[in-house]
């Protein structure tokens, strides 16, 4: 019968559905079943959605075509005007959900005649591209980010709120291990190591870089934790209790995470009481870091920085004989060794190794194309050894899911 316009406003709706929760709305295992929650409109937006997106969604998959709203009616959809639009992304969204703690504030007029602030309605594109008449640099939007407050509008409490939904989410999740074994056994299996004609120059690719490493990391678990440094010159302490706190690089904003994962906001200079001694000790990490330690990966040029990074956290770690095991929540795995000081940092999103040798001279490669060309006998130990060390994580956390659920029975 073929299709008009209502049809692709139905594809607009299974667009922006997708593109907010990150698969279809009516997919399902068989394309017989997929037809027919298509027929009987059956889809559900999951609860982290936002009101006005979520309405949105429903006007434009709308069962009978002529409910379903024209072009000019969804330009002026509130989901349209309401919250915050970024100018840009960081390169950290590949790997983590963005932060909106620290939003672009207005000037708003408060009741006493004071200047406040608020975050300012969105306009819609075209609004925005016609007043934009200069790019916005780095430097001007580091400049404005650096100007807003730390509260939200109308929220006394909005830096303290705890986030939910992602982490419950992340926590359904194995932190990506489950495909960086796969795709360490599967180097590994190809014995890379043993080619005769290695050809290692075919395998390099600086830009899949990770998107975050560990440059220094000083352990004081007999007492307090261990505390690191990211490459973007944030830090971090995964505390002994589980909990966790991130100084981010601008040298202000915390972020504070509980042992269920919720999540709060602070700043270095405000944030509750409770977490003082905390703090304090993130201060003392800080300082004994950058006084004291060399920055692994110096040389390598870390991705753009963005005030809306949300920094992966610190999961888990763990020493063995020969070196330091660290696993950050965005899925890359890094190995301090400690007899020669080399270190291998494997992104599962990049499906990429850096190694770091004895000189600190680093090289970075795609793991699909050292399973293809080979590589030097250094480099396939470490890939074997890290492969077991990723089984060993993958094991500690069955065991630990099992006896939770042990527990609960």
């Amino acid at each position: 019968k073929g299709h008009s316009y209502e049809v692709d406003v139905w594809s607009l709706g299974c667009i922006l559905f997708t593109l907010l929760v990150g698969k279809p709305p009516f997919e399902t295992s068989c394309l017989k079943d997929t037809y027919q929650r298509i027929k009987k409109n059956e889809y559900i937006v999951p609860a982290k959605v936002s009101t006005a997106a979520r309405n949105l969604i429903n006007r434009l998959l709308k069962a009978n075509p002529a409910d379903r709203p024209n072009m000019d009616q969804i330009i002026e959809d509130p989901f349209f005007f309401s919250g915050y639009l970024p100018p840009r992304l960081p390169t950290s969204c590949l790997t983590m959900v963005p932060r909106f703690d620290t939003l672009i504030k207005e000037p708003v007029s408060c009741a006493d005649g004071d200047i406040g602030t608020g975050i300012g309605s969105r306009k819609p594109l075209f609004d925005v591209n016609e007043a934009q008449t200069r790019p916005m640099t780095a430097d001007s939007e580091r400049r404005e980010m650096s100007r807003k407050p730390d509260r939200g509008a109308g929220d006394p409490d909005y830096e303290s709120r705890p986030e939910t939904g992602r982490e419950n989410e992340e926590e359904t999740r194995d932190y990506y291990l489950t495909e960086l074994c796969g795709q360490l056994s599967s180097v590994v299996s190809a014995k890379p190591g043993e080619r005769v004609c290695m050809q290692m120059d075919e395998c390099e690719d600086p830009a899949a870089i990770p998107i975050y490493w560990i440059s220094k990391w000083v352990d004081y678990s007999d007492k307090y934790g261990l505390g690191y440094q990211l490459c973007d010159n944030s830090f971090g302490v995964l505390y002994n209790d589980s909990t966790r706190l991130i100084l981010l690089s601008n040298g202000d904003n915390i972020h504070y995470i509980e042992r269920d994962g919720r999540e709060h906001y602070h700043t270095i200079r405000l944030f509750p009481e409770s977490l003082a001694k905390k703090v304090t000790l993130l201060k003392y990490f800080r300082n004994y870091m950058n006084e004291h330690l060399l920055k692994a990966g110096a040389n390598m040029t870390p991705r753009d920085s963005d005030e809306m990074i949300r920094l992966p956290f610190l999961r888990t770690w763990f020493r063995t004989r020969n070196a330091i095991v660290l696993h950050l929540s965005n899925g890359t795995i890094q190995i301090n060794f400690f007899q020669d000081h080399t270190k291998v940092i494997v992104c599962p999103l990049m499906a990429a190794v850096t190694y770091i040798d004895e000189k600190r001279e680093f090289r970075t490669f795609k793991l699909n194309l050292i399973e293809k060309y080979g590589c030097s006998r250094d480099l396939a130990s470490r890939l074997r050894y890290a492969r077991t060390m990723v089984e060993r994580l993958l094991n500690s956390k069955s065991a630990g899911s099992n006896r939770a659920k042990s527990a609960a029975s």
